[in-house]
């Protein structure tokens, strides 16, 4: 165990925690802060206090959840105490809404805020290349699905399992496997081969220009004519027009224009696949 985790158990396991009374009475205090419109300087203070103590007080809750992720913080190579301070993240906002009327207890509503602030760590910093969340979730579920059934489970099976389709299942895989790479200067072939991962990566500039792009272009033209002049309007030059003078050139309000250009950017999502 390095060292400064040690410590750092060492000093929270020092700190008391909390009855079920001082929970409600600090929750209170907290959410009446919150709440307040104009808090006086008092009412800052008491808030304030009460939200240390019981950040303090469930340190040991954040990272007895992190435990039960340290076989995937070990396998992509995550720092201990990174993962905690995540942790530790959902339990700020934990603290920040908790709402003692309703009558459970803090660590039942924490647990969830704190688990969603360790994947959030996962996916916005565990990889290499940095991939929207519900790819990640879908590739984890998905390889979740593969051990509990089984290795020899057909790809399309896990797809109708997750309700999605298969091509759409194998380009998240491939996406969520090749973004794994920790570094470009891992050997290939084991630690004896003559080579590493960065000797593959060309040294030149490739050459875009021959790319074919009418895949997209055939989807833009099944927009309708408005949806279509608005991004001919907005992307269709060598620099991207504010949605001001698309608005402008167009003769219509600047809040129509973004309208039509979310709805033309949605039909583009729905359409291409596989669809990330």
């Amino acid at each position: 165990m390095p060292e400064s985790l040690n410590f750092y158990l060492n000093r929270i396991g020092k700190i008391p925690l909390m009855t079920a009374d001082e929970e409600i009475h600090l929750g209170s205090i907290i959410r009446e802060w919150h709440q307040h419109a104009n808090p006086s300087t008092a009412l800052e203070k008491r808030g304030r206090r009460a939200m240390n103590r019981m950040i303090q007080a469930n340190l040991r809750l954040a990272v007895s959840v992190c435990r039960h992720y340290h076989g995937r913080a070990k396998q992509l190579a995550v720092d201990p105490m990174d993962l905690i301070q995540s942790a530790n993240i959902g339990l700020i906002r934990a603290v920040e809404l908790f709402d003692p009327c309703r009558g459970y207890r803090f660590s039942t509503y924490a647990y969830w805020w704190i688990k969603h602030g360790i994947m959030r760590y996962f996916h916005d910093y565990a990889g290499t290349i940095r991939l929207p969340a519900h790819v990640v979730e879908t590739a984890i579920k998905a390889q979740a699905l593969s051990r509990d059934r089984g290795a020899s489970m057909p790809l399309s099976e896990v797809a109708e399992q997750l309700s999605i389709s298969s091509e759409r299942l194998n380009f998240v895989l491939d996406r969520y496997s090749s973004c794994r790479t920790l570094s470009l200067d891992q050997e290939l072939g084991g630690v004896d081969s003559d080579g590493c991962l960065g000797d593959l990566v060309a040294s030149s500039s490739p050459d875009h220009g021959n790319e074919d792009y009418s895949w997209i272009h055939s989807e833009i033209a099944r927009l309708d004519k408005h949806e279509r002049h608005v991004l001919a309007c907005r992307y269709g030059q060598q620099s991207i027009q504010s949605l001001a003078k698309t608005a402008e050139q167009l003769g219509i309000t600047k809040a129509k224009a973004q309208r039509i250009e979310q709805r033309a950017l949605q039909h583009l999502r729905q359409r291409l696949t596989p669809m990330i």
